[in-house]
């Protein structure tokens, strides 16, 4: 919950910042571009708000990073001026309570042989771990406010949703109880021009109500637009102003503003505690009014435009300015999402400035605005959100205590090189922007306890390498290794600072690998350069891939599980080959293995090999639930070679049914699956006929009950 709510927050921020650069460039394209332009600029706001996505560069993740690098900065200070002070205390009471034992158990140490660089050393582990320790509950601190106020964001998105729709049906359901369809064929006549005129292909009802103070459209799934009963008696004999009324909303109709103006409200509920998002939120409206106007004035001529200017004073002096909406009526229609003619004072004088100084716009203010348009979507994408991730992995960890165990391999193999010249064990490893594959890794953020190989190497000959490495640790151990094929370790880098060194590779396995003891580093960069293709026979990104080439050629015994890391540098077909072996030595997949086999196989090879297995009975634990996994992935022969090889045992109605028929119907397939179940001895019932008779043609189905006949 913490980490969602740290995610809305930094999309709030960002989409706050995209708003108020819209804001502040308002005047300006406000006069240079159109007012349909501005209007829809929001939607970066609205996107910024909803999607969590980002560019490489990203601009809430950097100040997110800056203020934890600044919180974990501060409070290794504290620990630091706190590890002094104590220091201090203690060996002032060490004076002045005459322990002179102490001095003997320090010759004592010194007899042995040990140094102040030892004891240096030391003081140093102890002071590192209690500022790891005080980053880690400041930290955990963080997680749990975070937590708590993700909680009351929640609760908050609960209750202005409820709000917003309640008070809407309500203001709707009144508005309809008190309303009336609108019987004089003057409108209607009006109306039906404007939507031709439109091109609408469907018909807008109209409606009068006595509840109302201005002309509005009202609904999402059906709209309706409403006029106030005493606005329509009040123009009886004025049909051109009616006419400006209808086109006003009819184009609201068109263009979909209702929806456009429901969504901004969703973001509004999620961001409830951005007061910055009730500001945004009347400026919209205001452009939704000046963008429908503009759009309403290209059809007009200078008088035209004119007359609607005084059509929206009308208006206003008749219902604004007499104090209809807080007096006459009934209910009020502020803050309810439905598109009124004039549902504000403070926006008459601007809409009217609109009007008077309407103009065409020219091709080069259209280039001009699509080139603004691409520098405020480049903002909107850079601002980002901080918590969301680019690459894999995970960099909560990294401002996260390290719960990892010191009598573990991962732990101790960081001093013993035995266990580093063995297989790779960690039991911490979460990377964020991690990327690696021919010859180099990057990572911009990395927590990591234990080893891990990065490049399998193996020499058909003598050979020289060089590898180039830097890295900024934070805490903990880190180092790049080198194992030979006589499992001697060599670390090639181990402070951090960047270096090449050039390395001899015997015939055999060389290994590259990195090993950390509680490690939290950033901006590592590992690469290797300078080797011949020709003196290799292989190289591996990773003992996993490894593992899998040798299960292909036989020298590791088949184990798929070992295989979920791989899957991404294997071929497709390599893949396929790998379960065609599990086949035939009788593994019996589970449901994650049959999920990979079609995802990251050849699908039209795997059903290959899989056919035959199943008519050779090599296929165990088969049953017609799998198809749930191969029916999408495959083409319709495939799917009915694997089902016509399956037994009496494998296939059922039901399975015949959800995970067969779908996917072959009214196909010559479809029939052919149909008879192979009849012809492993299941006589289909009249209830099962009826079932089967919607996945076949006439024709066909015709010829399966005459088959289901013969067979009974």
């Amino acid at each position: 919950m913490g980490q969602l709510f740290s995610v809305i927050l930094s999309l709030s921020i960002s989409g706050g910042m995209v708003g108020l650069m819209i804001l502040l460039f308002r005047p300006l394209t406000g006069r240079c571009f159109t007012k349909r332009w501005t209007y829809y600029l929001w939607f970066l706001v609205i996107a910024r708000l909803l999607l969590p996505i980002h560019a490489d560069i990203n601009l809430m993740e950097y100040l997110s990073v800056r203020l934890a690098s600044v919180e974990s900065g501060l409070a290794a200070a504290g620990s630091a001026v706190e590890s002094t002070k104590s220091g201090e205390d203690t060996a002032s009471d060490f004076s002045q309570n005459g322990y002179s034992g102490m001095a003997g158990q320090t010759e004592s140490v010194v007899g042995t042989g040990a140094n102040d660089a030892d004891m240096a050393e030391t003081a140093a582990d102890v002071t590192g771990t209690e500022e790891i320790a005080g980053r880690d509950t400041k930290s955990g601190r963080r997680e749990l406010w975070l937590s708590v106020a993700g909680i009351f964001w929640i609760f908050g998105v609960l209750i202005a949703a409820f709000r917003k729709i309640s008070s809407y049906q309500r203001f709707a359901g009144a508005v309809r109880a008190a309303s009336a369809p609108v019987t004089d064929d003057r409108v209607y006549r009006k109306s039906a021009e404007i939507q031709m005129r439109l091109g609408l292909g469907k018909r807008v009802p109209i409606y009068e109500s006595a509840v109302i103070d201005s002309p509005m459209l009202i609904g999402i799934l059906e709209p309706r637009i409403y006029m106030p009963s005493s606005l329509l008696a009040e123009m009886d004999g004025k049909e051109n102003d009616i006419c400006l009324i209808l086109h006003h909303e009819l184009v609201h109709y068109k263009r979909k503003d209702i929806w456009y103006k429901w969504l901004f409200q969703a973001a509004l509920c999620v961001h409830w505690f951005n007061p910055l998002l009730y500001v945004f939120n009347r400026k919209f409206n205001t452009d939704c009014e000046l963008a429908c106007d503009e759009k309403v004035m290209i059809l007009l001529s200078e008088e035209g435009r004119r007359a609607y200017g005084n059509v929206l004073l009308d208006v206003a002096q008749k219902n604004l300015w007499e104090g209809n909406i807080f007096g006459k009526n009934p209910i009020v229609h502020k803050n309810v999402p439905t598109m009124t003619l004039l549902e504000e004072k403070h926006t008459l004088k601007e809409r009217l400035r609109g009007i008077a100084h309407y103009h065409k716009n020219g091709i080069a203010v259209g280039l001009c605005s699509a080139v603004v348009l691409v520098m405020f979507l480049a903002v909107a994408v850079v601002c980002g959100a901080a918590g969301v991730r680019a690459g894999g992995g995970n960099t909560s960890s990294m401002y996260q205590p390290m719960l990892v165990s010191s009598k573990g391999n991962a732990y101790r193999m960081y001093d013993d090189d035995a266990l580093i010249a063995g297989d790779s064990e960690n039991d911490v490893w979460n990377a964020y922007n991690y990327c690696g594959g021919d010859g180099s890794v990057n990572i911009s953020k990395f927590a990591f306890n234990g080893s891990d190989s990065l490049w399998i190497l193996y020499a058909n000959k003598e050979t020289t390498l060089e590898v180039t490495s830097e890295f900024s640790l934070r805490s903990g151990r880190f180092k790049v290794v080198f194992v030979g094929p006589d499992q001697t370790v060599q670390t090639l880098n181990e402070s951090g600072e960047k270096n090449t060194v050039k390395i001899t590779l015997s015939e055999g396995r060389n290994v590259i690998k990195m090993v950390g003891q509680k490690a939290r580093l950033e901006d590592i960069s590992i690469a290797y350069d300078g080797i011949e293709e020709e003196d290799f026979d292989s190289i591996y990104v990773g003992e996993d891939l490894e593992y899998s080439y040798q299960m292909l050629e036989g020298k590791k015994p088949l184990d798929l599980g070992s295989l979920e890391e791989a899957y991404p540098y294997l071929k497709e077909a390599e893949v396929s080959e790998l379960y065609r072996e599990a086949w035939k030595e009788g593994v019996v997949l589970s449901e994650e293995n049959w999920e990979d086999l079609f995802v990251y196989s050849d699908a039209e090879l795997s059903a290959k090999y899989l056919a035959k297995a199943l008519r050779e009975g090599k296929v165990s634990g088969f049953s017609d639930k799998v198809l749930d996994h191969i029916s999408c992935y495959v083409s319709t022969k495939s799917l009915t070679d694997i089902v016509t090889a399956m037994g009496k045992d494998e296939l059922s109605f039901d399975g015949l049914i959800q995970y067969v028929l779908p996917f072959v119907q009214k196909q010559d397939e479809a029939v052919t699956c149909i008879c192979y179940y009849i012809d492993l001895g299941n006589a289909l019932t009249d209830a099962q006929l009826r079932e089967v008779q919607g996945y076949v043609s006439e024709e066909d189905f015709y010829r399966v009950v005459e088959y289901n006949g013969m067979k009974k």
